[in-house]
């Protein structure tokens, strides 16, 4: 999807401390085997707070000097808000100080704000609206989610993210929004279910453990390389399309943010099916942070931007993938 007069005007990012690999290691968390491999150095972790909060916190930056009134806020979150049967996109609003005309929640887990990205953009080209406001946060927290262990290949950090759209504008941005493209695979949902009993009514969940539910599915359905080969032609064609829509070749592109996997699913997942280095990403940050769920590419651009390591003039992508699965990529024009 071209998209037309769409541009970012505010971004924030709040991430937890920092807690090394060395000290999980020392503290039985982490195996020094794990951390070879994933070359996962260190991960944010947000002690005390829960998702919304960050998520708050960020959206107060990215909208800092901007109106309070938005017309629309999207709302991510890929785990546990801290309480059930309640809103957290209406607590972000509030704790942010706007009153948009419409907030809601929206769920393609780690994809979400990539993704959610194309929908405002498509909402606002649409004239429904003049500004879009997207929040997201999750914080990782034992014993229900152990943020070492309960992935294989992956280590999840705390954070929270926002950035804020405007159409039609004509005061300064930092980058307009040049395209973007998307693609699901309903039938994958299974990969994080697996044989998992449903927990519909309990009030007791007993801690997650994705790897044994990617286990579970795997065995039964080609092992990882099925899986490797639909997120290759899924990354390839998302990327593919987002380019041409923006009149641009791969190498054209300054940086693709992509999600904040350890080295041996990064290269599988990203750069293998780009066939890009791992120099053009920020996989860098990744071992600092660890995955943030929705949050990682947001908090990547706001690196960049608040060191200026972006030129004005200069193209990026950015590369969702999400459970479920989905897979979305965005094209934008540093200003």
């Amino acid at each position: 999807m071209r998209h037309h007069g769409i541009t970012l005007h505010g971004i924030g990012a709040v991430t937890g401390d920092l807690v090394t690999a060395v000290d999980a290691i020392r503290d039985g968390r982490y195996s020094l085997e794990q951390a070879r491999r994933n070359r996962q150095d260190s991960v944010a972790v947000a002690t005390g707070r829960t998702g919304p909060e960050l998520a708050a916190q960020a959206a107060r930056q990215a909208m800092h000097g901007s109106e309070r009134d938005v017309d629309l806020h999207l709302h991510a979150t890929i785990h546990d808000p801290g309480l059930d049967f309640w809103s957290p996109a209406s607590f972000v609003a509030h704790q942010a100080g706007i009153t948009p005309m419409m907030t809601l929640s929206i769920n393609a887990m780690s994809n979400s704000m990539v993704a959610g990205l194309q929908l405002a953009a498509g909402v606002l080209q649409g004239h429904a609206g003049h500004s879009a406001l997207l929040t997201a946060g999750d914080v990782f927290q034992p014993p229900l989610f152990d943020r070492w262990q309960t992935d294989a290949g992956i280590v999840y950090g705390d954070a929270g993210t926002a950035f804020l759209l405007h159409r039609d504008d004509t005061t300064p941005a930092i980058a307009d929004v040049l395209s973007t493209a998307s693609e699901s695979h309903p039938s994958l949902e299974a990969l994080h279910r697996g044989t998992t009993d449903w927990h519909s009514g309990h009030t007791h969940r007993p801690p997650i453990r994705l790897r044994t539910r990617k286990a579970q599915y795997l065995a039964t359905h080609g092992g990882p390389t099925a899986i490797d080969s639909t997120n290759t032609t899924a990354v390839s064609n998302v990327l593919k399309t987002a380019l041409y829509e923006a009149d641009l070749e791969l190498d054209d592109l300054a940086r693709i943010l992509c999600p904040h996997y350890g080295e041996a699913l990064t290269h599988r997942h990203c750069l293998a099916p780009l066939g890009i280095p791992e120099e053009r990403t920020t996989a860098f940050l990744g071992r600092w942070l660890g995955h943030m769920g929705a949050s990682d590419q947001i908090a990547d651009l706001h690196y960049l931007l608040t060191r200026g390591l972006l030129q004005p003039g200069e193209h990026i992508a950015l590369l969702g993938i999400g459970v479920g699965m989905t897979w979305t990529a965005a094209i934008l024009h540093i200003r």
